[in-house]
């Protein structure tokens, strides 16, 4: 820690607070470093210019295949921008509505019944589940699973990890061209917990779909009951939470998911 600091180096106090001005100073002449506060070598400006400068090539190359890929294929053209820009219907709500409005039963089988209707209409909807995806109803029907060598799927089976599964799915937002959604139990909202705060705080277009929230559920025991996680994500800032009561609540839960990035778009 803090290798080359006279007087810092492997202590906590390189850890827990700045190396201040005078020990910066220090540590880059016993470093051998110039004592600018930021100095870049000539040669690493130098390599940067070059590696531009070889790649604008490859740049424009890329593009020229795209835009004659898209000459060609004019239907799959539409679709990739359909799915860059993450467009959804300006009347989804209605017709989420269609699938789940006044239907009786749990709130996750009307959410799986709302996860079709939407699949059918933004293409850029894709997710999957913690290995709980019978439970959870999160998998969209017809539409294949993602494999090894193999990427044509719209369900993702993330396995037993949450927070693997929480991150995926903000990577998965950070690129671009995804709406990514991945479902588990309340009460596993803590094993994810640091990668949804990080999607919040970075404003990610990401959904997480908690089922079994109540805290009476008994079936597993005591630690699959969820007793203060509904207001511990309710604490975290920039994320919304929903806890619908019937179809039409899980319809509109879902359709402010979705059109989450419309008004920016247009």
């Amino acid at each position: 820690m803090a290798h080359g600091s006279p007087n810092k180096a492997d202590s906590a106090a390189a850890h827990g607070s700045p190396l201040g001005a005078e020990e910066a100073l220090a540590t880059r002449q016993a470093l051998g470093w110039p004592k600018e506060t930021f100095h870049v070598p000539a040669e690493v400006r130098a390599l940067c210019r070059r590696r531009t400068e070889e790649l604008k090539g490859e740049y424009a190359a890329w593009q020229k295949g795209l835009q004659q890929w898209q000459r060609r294929n004019p239907e799959k053209a539409a679709l990739w921008e359909e799915m860059w820009q993450r467009r959804v219907p300006v009347e989804l709500g209605a017709k989420l509505l269609n699938a789940s409005a006044g239907a009786e039963g749990a709130t996750r089988s009307l959410s799986g019944r709302v996860i079709q209707q939407a699949a059918a209409l933004i293409p850029a909807l894709v997710g999957g589940s913690a290995d709980l995806e019978p439970s959870n109803n999160t998998g969209i029907k017809g539409a294949g699973s993602i494999a090894a060598g193999s990427f044509a799927g719209r369900n993702i089976h993330f396995g037993i990890r949450e927070h693997a599964m929480a991150a995926m799915m903000s990577g998965m937002a950070l690129y671009g061209c995804f709406i990514p959604f991945g479902g588990t139990f309340l009460a596993f909202s803590d094993y994810c917990r640091p990668s949804i705060r990080l999607a919040a705080l970075m404003g990610l277009q990401v959904v997480y779909v908690f089922t079994h929230d109540s805290i009476l559920l008994g079936e597993d025991g005591p630690t699959h009951q969820p007793v203060e996680q509904l207001s511990a994500l309710r604490l975290i800032p920039n994320l919304t939470v929903f806890r619908p009561a019937d179809g039409t609540e899980t319809a509109m839960a879902w359709n402010a998911a979705l059109a989450k990035n419309q008004a920016r778009r247009h």
